[in-house]
């Protein structure tokens, strides 16, 4: 079984008392001089509370979308504003999802931020290296069970052996867009994309995807109707379209070896096999970024420009669309998959306070701003997020009307599960899916390598 097991400087008040002791021991004749010195004394008092402002370091990995990147930096703004006593000093670092060695580095060195924007999925195995202040006394010390007020999911993902490690601050859902527009051309029916219908099955989605395939005269793609592992086309997304599950924790056994997972990535092998490996690759070069999440502007995603005519992403996708893409004619429905099985699964970041932090209780109060109202309300209007408040989520108002969908989808939402070895676990269903994609390896080979890498850094925190 699995168990989830210096100070600021003193203020400079007292030079204004020592001007005012030194009145008293001249005569009045000295009136003048001494409504100088109090006026400098005045000023020296006013300047000390500025110096002794506590500053908070909060870093956000340079991952983070664009609008992601400036709600934060906006909430950091409005705490200082309602906060004069603190100072935030956001910068953004080199970093991702999985990647924190930038982060790391300078924790161990004594040099790391108060407070962090991380991944949520992978706070257990942060909080299990020690990279990560557990804030449940400082709860306490609050008087207050958060747990009540945040939604399950999110807030069983910044638990590590019953400890709260970080505060979830957002979350999504993910879901398959489609370009109405490419679809009508190729005199392909929209109704059959009707969310009422439910999911539709993979065969029949194959097929008018590939209606949509088009070539130049060397016999290159230059537009595919779908690109299965672009953008959040992950192993997590088909794993669990295919009803899989990715871990069993009642036996603290990785199960990527799961029929529902093997299924998954079946269907990658075999939608890249019929694309040509090489070719679909050679397109997403092109076009985009191999294997999924581009680095080019966000004017170039080729769901904004018609290389492609559907896409899994999330609600995320809305403050990106538009800025670059406000005119596209798309809808939304699930992602397809076999028996109907309505799926999808969210992630979603969060802020933790880390080892060495110079300003715990500070970092904590500025903690519960950001993931708290005042920051998620941020988050939703600026980068499109779904909060994990539930307060919030009862506040129908907030939500413009495309969000309805992916609102509707969060009670059947699964996540990657809170491992001590979660971000190694994604990094390794990373590798098993590029494998299969370039048809390199079968997926039982891919997925049981995974197993074999993954388990025995797993069983360390079995018992």
């Amino acid at each position: 079984m699995y168990y989830e097991k210096k100070e600021s400087p003193e203020p400079l008040h007292s030079i204004g008392a020592i001007f005012v002791a030194s009145f008293d021991t001249y005569s009045l004749r000295m009136k003048s001089q001494f409504k100088t010195l109090f006026a400098i004394g005045s000023f020296l008092w006013f300047t000390g509370g500025a110096y002794g402002q506590t500053e908070i370091k909060f870093w956000l990995n340079s991952s983070l979308g664009a609008n992601e990147k400036n709600a934060y930096q906006k909430a950091a703004a409005e705490f200082g504003q309602k906060n004069p006593k603190f100072k935030v000093n956001v910068e953004v670092v080199p970093g991702s999802e999985t990647d924190i060695a930038k982060l790391m580095t300078a924790v161990r060195s004594g040099a790391g931020p108060d407070v962090a924007v991380v991944d949520r999925f992978t706070i257990a195995q942060r909080a299990a290296t020690g990279l990560l202040i557990d804030i449940t006394p400082l709860m306490k010390k609050e008087g207050k069970d958060l747990s009540q007020e945040y939604s399950e999911g999110p807030w069983r993902e910044v638990l590590y052996q019953n400890k709260v490690y970080a505060l979830p601050t957002n979350t999504d859902a993910r879901v398959l867009f489609y370009n109405k527009q490419l679809l009508k051309e190729a005199g392909i029916d929209l109704s059959e994309f009707d969310p009422a219908k439910g999911p539709m099955d993979p065969k029949r989605f194959q097929e008018i995807a590939f209606k949509l395939n088009q070539t130049d005269s060397s016999g290159a793609y230059t537009r595919i109707g779908f690109v299965p592992w672009l953008e959040q086309g992950w192993g997590y997304t088909w794993g669990y379209a295919f009803g899989g599950s990715f871990f069993d924790f009642a036996n603290c056994k990785v199960t990527a070896t799961d029929p529902g997972v093997v299924k998954g990535y079946q269907f990658l092998y075999d939608w890249a096999k019929a694309l040509n490996p090489q070719k679909a690759r050679t397109f997403v070069d092109t076009y985009w970024q191999w294997p999924s999440v581009g680095t080019l502007p966000d004017a170039q995603m080729p769901f904004f420009t018609g290389r492609v005519a559907f896409v899994i992403t999330g609600n995320w996708i809305f403050a990106t669309m538009k800025d670059v893409a406000p005119n596209l004619d798309y809808g939304v429905t699930y992602i397809p998959a076999p028996n109907g099985l309505k799926s999808t699964w969210s992630g979603g970041w969060s802020v933790a306070i880390l080892q060495g932090a110079k300003n715990v209780e500070a970092a904590y109060e500025f903690l519960r701003f950001v993931a708290g109202e005042e920051g998620q309300t941020l988050l939703v209007k600026n980068a499109s997020s779904l909060p994990t408040l539930n307060a919030l989520m009862q506040k129908k108002d907030l939500f413009a009307p495309e969000y309805s969908f992916f609102l509707s989808l969060l009670p059947v939402s699964k996540s990657r599960p809170p491992l001590p070895v979660g971000a190694l676990y994604w990094d390794k269903l990373k590798e098993a899916e590029e494998a299969v994609i370039t048809n390199s390896a079968i997926p039982e080979e891919a997925l049981k390598a995974v197993v074999d890498a993954v388990q025995p850094q797993m069983d360390r925190f079995c018992r």
